[in-house]
């Protein structure tokens, strides 16, 4: 590449005479428009070096945007994966609290509720443990989780409720088949009063699930019946009345 003075002779054709680049610098020094050489340089170096800086900065700029966008991508990153754990936790405490609600009730539990039902007409007052229970219907207590037995404590009556909440079914097995003999052996006591004896005939052993119960409730049939009725009718009737504690207990285990 040349360059060419402004104040070089023309040539024979009228343009101006090229120079080489030592040519200029020396024009351009007699001229007075650089210093000594070693100031010209300098200019140069000092041009070159603000030039470096600024590309450095300019690069640091852009270093440091872009770690500024990983770390917000990053922390966006984790907030989204926090947010979903959350949600998988809230599901799983939505599905344990399900469980927890749909658990089976205890037979005390299930012993409350028929007792409210028949309200006045309940008339068993005396609760049983479990060596009483033991002795009475031949259950053992390491065959249920829980158990609810009463009976009155006046021995001319005979009204009882009992619930049994089997371990698993083989427990339950024995339960209701205890349950059963219990409930033959007494429909075939002769010694029964006689006033009795046709409520026992209307007993009922109900099984649902891991549950067991005898029933005997309700007190006694309506008076006109129990004088005029046969036989038939009065069993029958001690029948529905022992009907509204099997529709209680099946009410509270749906």
């Amino acid at each position: 590449m040349f360059l060419t003075d402004d104040n070089a002779a023309d040539d024979k054709t009228g343009g101006t005479t090229a120079m080489s680049p030592g040519s200029w610098y020396m024009s351009m020094k007699h001229a007075g428009k650089f210093g000594n050489k070693k100031n010209w340089e300098g200019k140069m170096n000092c041009k070159k070096n603000k030039i470096i800086e600024t590309k450095k900065i300019e690069n640091k700029k852009i270093t440091a945007f872009l770690l500024s966008a990983a770390v917000g991508i990053g922390a966006f990153s984790m907030q989204m994966t926090g947010t979903a754990l959350s949600l998988g936790t809230e599901r799983m405490d939505s599905s344990v609290m399900t469980v927890q609600a749909a658990a089976k009730p205890s037979a005390s539990s299930l012993a409350s509720a028929v007792k409210k039902a028949y309200g006045e007409n309940y008339w068993p007052n005396y609760k049983l443990d479990k060596n009483e229970i033991k002795d009475k219907y031949g259950v053992s207590s390491s065959w249920y989780s829980s158990a609810y037995a009463e009976v009155p404590m006046i021995s001319a009556q005979v009204d009882q409720l009992v619930i049994f909440k089997a371990k698993n079914t083989a427990s339950k097995k024995k339960i209701l088949s205890a349950v059963k003999k219990y409930q033959k052996n007494l429909k075939n006591d002769t010694m029964q009063y006689p006033m009795n004896r046709l409520k026992i005939q209307g007993s009922k052993v109900y099984s649902n699930g891991k549950y067991v119960c005898f029933f005997m409730l309700g007190g006694n049939a309506d008076k006109s019946l129990e004088e005029t009725g046969s036989e038939e009718e009065i069993i029958k009737a001690y029948q529905q009345m022992n009907k509204k504690a099997v529709n209680t207990v099946k009410n509270k285990l749906k």
